[in-house]
């Protein structure tokens, strides 16, 4: 299907459902708070029509088909009314026979920060309820035989007498998924006596061994996991499953140390050490901007660190499969990735900072690039006949919005909350036509960058491939 019709019928989808609901935890909260709703709107004016009435509040749809909104008494969607600007609303009120208005600046100021925080809250709420359907109703989990790649020597491991390339079958009787859940499990017992059946060949045994605390390390080793063709580290002979331990003789002990290094040398040859199986091999590669400008040698890595009992495990034939979980373990499951984009949320903006992400990696995306992003998740869904990647797609992007609204920016319900807490610290709200026109500045620029991130997004597409 064309991309572009794709990424049309993702926004539909996604973008325009999420505001709708972000604009109805706005409504339910001023109901809750007393505050009257003049208008519920799908979509924005001009109006194509009134659906009903029911108590104070028309629903309308309205012919600009990107969202809602709310239209609470003494507020302007953004900021509330001039006085001047409240006769409108009065009038209105008085045409409709509504009796006891209250509007939004006669509502007390917790009611006010209530009635503010209720749109982003509902889309985090959104977000954890989407990643629980998905639990419930069956998402893709990977199943990989647990090898071992390489041993610290004088350990545990390296006692019991393992080698490169055994495979861990179980540990205490349970089968695990992935190397990163024998890491974890081993990170929770340590100090305690443990059973591993280990495969060799055809050759089945079990080896006895304990957890050493001393053996854990804050380092971590780079696990080629895929190659760019046509980057320099494909065109220098680099493989998946290398794993970097040297980069001109500097030991690698973090991704991050890796991507600055490689970024750091742009055009210079450098000597990029790996184990490839037993072997150890020094490659000459040269670092170059890729499409996005971003300095690379063109490979996917993932950190791997050796466990508390002296190896390094890592996936081998990983397969995946589709699991329905159980009500309760979808509960669980649901909150643990509802936390888990926040961590990677924070990991992101603190990689950011520190330099160990390109700038180019954090560019804002209006939404057209939403679109784009959501066009390839929604042809895998068509492609798999499943909905987990579009609705996985659309908690991540609930998330986004929430987050994005809460920022203290004037004309953003953060601004409006903002003002609030002045408000309390000062004992006195502001004028509105001073605060009016602190959001509507806020709001044009807003809208400019809007504007700028549009162009950009038509201008210079996102590409899918640079953001892996």
């Amino acid at each position: 299907m064309d991309s572009f019709v794709l990424g049309i019928a993702s926004f539909m989808l996604v973008l325009i459902p999420l505001v709708i609901i972000h604009e109805f935890g706005h409504f339910i909260a001023a109901k809750l708070s007393g505050i009257t709703v003049l208008e519920f709107g799908i979509g924005f004016p001009p109006r194509a029509a009134v659906l009903f009435r029911k108590g104070d509040t028309i629903y309308t749809l309205n012919w600009l088909p990107i969202g809602g909104f709310v239209r609470p008494f003494g507020e302007d969607m953004v900021k509330p009314k001039t006085e001047a600007e409240l006769s409108t609303d009065r009038q209105e009120i008085k045409e409709r026979g509504i009796k006891n208005p209250k509007s939004v600046n006669e509502a007390g100021p917790w009611q006010r920060m209530f009635f503010m925080a209720a749109g982003p809250g509902i889309n985090f709420l959104t977000a954890l309820l989407l990643f629980i359907v998905v639990a419930l109703v069956g998402q893709p989990y990977a199943r990989a035989d647990i090898a071992v790649y390489d041993l610290i020597p004088g350990s545990p491991a390296d006692d019991a007498g393992l080698q490169q390339g055994d495979i861990i079958e179980t540990v205490n009787g349970d089968h695990l998924d992935s190397a990163a859940d024998f890491n974890d499990w081993i990170a929770d017992h340590q100090g305690e006596q443990m059973t591993l059946q280990i495969q060799r060949g055809d050759e089945q045994f079990d080896v006895t061994m304990t957890a050493d605390a001393s053996l854990s390390t804050d380092g971590e080793r780079a696990y080629i996991t895929g190659l760019t063709e046509g980057m320099p580290a494909y065109d220098a002979g680099l493989q998946i499953e290398d794993l970097i331990i040297a980069v001109d003789d500097i030991q690698i002990t973090s991704i991050g140390q890796l991507q600055r290094y490689t970024q750091d040398h742009e055009g210079d040859e450098i000597q990029v050490t790996v184990l490839r199986g037993d072997e150890q091999l020094t490659v000459p590669v040269t670092p170059r901007e890729d499409s996005d400008g971003v300095v690379r040698i063109g490979i996917e890595i993932a950190g791997l660190k050796p466990a508390a009992v002296g190896l390094t495990a890592v996936n081998r034939d990983t397969e995946t499969y589709t699991r329905a979980l159980p009500v309760g373990e979808a509960l669980r499951t649901g909150f643990d990735q509802f936390t888990s984009t926040f961590e990677l949320l924070y990991d992101f903006v603190h990689d950011l900072f520190t330099g160990d992400i390109a700038l180019s990696a954090a560019r804002p995306v209006s939404p057209i690039g939403i679109g784009q992003l959501g066009g390839p998740v929604l042809e895998q869904s068509l492609d798999q006949n499943a909905a987990y990647p579009i609705v996985m797609f659309a908690a991540i992007i609930s998330i986004s919005l929430a987050i994005t609204n809460l920022l203290p920016i004037p004309g953003l319900d953060g601004g409006r909350i903002l003002f609030v807490v002045i408000e309390l610290i000062r004992g006195k709200p502001m004028a509105p036509e001073r605060e009016g026109l602190i959001h509507l500045i806020g709001l044009l620029l807003l809208l400019g960058l809007i504007a700028f991130t549009v162009i950009n997004d038509i201008i210079n597409p996102i590409d899918i491939g640079s953001l892996k």
